[in-house]
């Protein structure tokens, strides 16, 4: 094996190992995912789909980047025909796991935009109104500031104060998941180039192939124009030989009558 074809299966291999690795991350997002919104859906949650999401663009990304700057330019020319089709082969198969991860994340995004904007309505609510309305129900001289009604007041304000910043975090995860799904389309761009020139370079191939069938089948009558000129040229030469043969037979002949007559 020369040095090129060891650095090609090198980065082959690499290749689908990341491809391996986006499949599995993509399950384990999907099965995540479907805790959002329940009972069990959590800030710790949240942040692991964020670190796989994280995780599996970049693989993404680099898969993507090595098929485009490395492979691709080790499988120019005729000669390098099966490193074409491996070649091929892995850009439909990042393609396919590029589209599955994508499938997820608009998933995740779906229901992370539910249950913000679930968390944001519980989180400004009116869940004060009740409490202040029996508070402006009781006597002045009842209200004061050790007054239960004012401290569970302050106490709900001071947790929904909390609900609002934790549903602003859960707002700002969800802007990031927006701008990790525009990364996945910008690398669907990349990937969509590479199976346009795969196209290309088939059509190019299929162009050589034509040619060289024509250049054999313009070669196959051009021998058997040749042939059939040799046969002929050996047909005249043999009957010029019997020609010649009969002409000296004659011409003995002749000769042989005339001595004869001649004794």
């Amino acid at each position: 094996m020369s040095t090129d074809d060891e650095r090609f299966a090198n980065l082959a291999a690499e290749i689908s190992q990341l491809v391996t690795g986006v499949q599995t991350n993509t399950g384990q997002i999907r099965n995540l995912s479907n805790k959002i919104g329940t009972d069990r859906d959590s800030e710790a949650l949240r942040s692991q789909i964020h670190s796989l999401t994280h995780t599996t663009l970049s693989q993404c990304q680099r898969a993507t980047e090595q098929l485009k700057r490395d492979l691709t330019p080790m499988c120019q020319g005729m000669a390098a025909a099966m490193r074409r089709v491996q070649k091929d082969r892995l850009v439909d198969q990042v393609t396919k796991v590029a589209g599955d991860f994508q499938e997820v994340q608009r998933l995740v995004q779906a229901r992370e935009k539910e249950a913000a904007a679930k968390q944001r309505r519980e989180a400004g609510g009116s869940g004060l109104d009740s409490l202040f309305d029996q508070q402006q129900q009781q006597p002045a001289q009842l209200v004061d500031a050790d007054s239960p009604f004012r401290l569970g007041g302050q106490q709900q304000q001071q947790q929904q104060q909390l609900d609002l910043q934790a549903a602003e975090q859960r707002e700002e995860q969800l802007h990031q998941l927006e701008q990790d799904i525009v990364g996945i389309n910008e690398l669907f761009k990349d990937l969509a180039h590479m199976v346009h020139d795969q196209g290309e370079m088939l059509d190019s191939i299929e162009d050589h192939v034509s040619e060289a069938v024509m250049h054999v089948e313009t070669g196959n009558k051009q021998l058997g124009k040749a042939v059939s000129y040799k046969r002929s040229a050996r047909r005249k030469k043999i009957i010029l030989a019997i020609i010649v043969l009969v002409v000296l037979l004659v011409i003995g002949l002749v000769i042989y009558l005339s001595v004869r007559s001649n004794n």
